[in-house]
């Protein structure tokens, strides 16, 4: 049998698999859902039990190596972890190797799209908490995510895990712990990285080349969570460096104008931390927990992607006197009741208890809440 050229193979962009093909004699390919790079998403099939699942393939002659094995890898260390996508299989063909996980749902970069770019207090405090606990189960086995962003956010498919948040792609992210001589240990800070990330999401740290850790991918979160409520200051700029110097000159006051007040401590915290910190995710959880509390906000709430499906004009009016009376950074930055450069005064307005509705350990009075202090509070890594 004759050899056939290695360049006959090559493929330059994605993989395509064509409808109904059949993929490690188990997967039947149903749809495609996108592309990027060298990799594409389909949805398939089981044959055995018609459950539909995502499959992604990648061609096998990706220059710098494979990403969809770096996913994988990633993926099954977060096996059975909850709140997380599942590896389902993985596998190599001759022209590309492909791998297969549970199919979630919307963007939350298209429901937000759908929203009008603005949501409402009540969806975005719980956002940000499905955000966070997913971000410290991919820290606590060891990898940095560097490219949070609305589009790499998705709800789950089907039942409960439609009203959770899950992160997707992890095509950019970094192992940060590494085993020497038997011993797990950080890895070392390196300086002048290359660049990693969004820039309209990344953190100062990441625009200056600088090693990315934990603290990163909350500044990250913290960004996309403003935008959430407007246009972050740099929407319009185009050229990173200049994204750089906005970033730089803004304040937190400012980026976080729209928002409850409460989240000012969550930028505050995030300063005052580097590379090798530990970020404190049960002190941000409970910031936002403070939220919902002070505004009887429940997990089991609508979000405002679903409330646009629901006619019931009774929910619509109760959402609405909600989010009148929600006490924002831009409004405590106008009354001199408040001085919100006041350190002191911000964590005494702050403080568990202080405020309606607060318990004082700052749990959320929910029976359906997805989420445990402990689950923010436990280190398994030790770092």
């Amino acid at each position: 049998m004759a050899l056939v050229p290695l360049q006959q193979y090559e493929e330059p962009g994605p993989v395509e698999l064509k409808l109904g093909k059949l993929v490690g004699k188990r997967w039947k390919i149903v749809a495609k859902l996108g592309e990027g790079g060298c990799g594409a998403v389909y949805m398939a099939e089981e044959l055995r039990t018609r459950k539909k699942v995502a499959l992604k393939a990648e061609s096998n002659f990706v220059a710098g190596g494979s990403v969809l094995k770096l996913e994988a890898q990633i993926l099954r260390r977060l096996k059975g972890r909850k709140h997380v996508a599942q590896l389902l299989h993985a596998g190599r063909k001759e022209r590309y190797c492909y791998m297969v996980m549970t199919l979630l749902g919307d963007s939350v970069e298209r429901v937000f799209r759908r929203c009008s770019k603005e949501f409402t207090v009540s969806t975005l405090t719980r956002i940000g908490i499905h955000v966070l606990f997913g971000l410290k189960q991919l820290h606590e086995v060891g990898y940095v995510h560097r490219d949070i962003k609305p589009a790499n956010l998705a709800l789950g498919k089907t039942g409960k895990d439609t009203k959770i948040v899950h992160l997707l792609d992890f095509g950019l992210a970094r192992e940060f712990i590494i085993v020497t001589n038997g011993k797990v240990e950080m890895r070392r800070e390196r300086n002048n990285t290359l660049f990693r990330g969004t820039t309209r999401y990344c953190s100062i740290n990441s625009h200056n080349k600088g090693e990315q850790g934990r603290p990163d991918d909350l500044w990250a979160m913290l960004y996309v969570l403003a935008e959430m409520r407007g246009r972050l200051p740099w929407h319009h700029v185009q050229d990173k460096k200049e994204i750089n110097k906005s970033k730089q000159a803004t304040t937190d006051v400012r980026l976080l104008a729209k928002c409850p007040i409460q989240m000012l401590d969550i930028a505050n915290h995030l300063r005052e931390l580097g590379y090798y910190s530990r970020p404190d995710y049960l002190k941000i959880y409970r910031v936002f927990t403070n939220i919902m509390n002070t505004y009887s906000y429940k997990f089991t709430d609508p979000f405002d992607w679903e409330l646009l499906e629901e006619r019931a004009s009774s929910s619509k009016s109760k959402l609405a006197s909600m989010v009148s009376k929600i006490r924002t950074v831009e409004d405590n930055s106008c009354e001199k009741t408040l001085d919100i450069t006041d350190e002191k005064q911000l964590k005494k307005w702050n403080k568990p208890g202080s405020l309606d509705g607060t318990m004082e350990d700052g749990t959320v009075e929910d029976e359906a809440t997805p989420f445990r202090d402990e689950d923010f509070s436990k280190n398994e890594l030790g770092f």
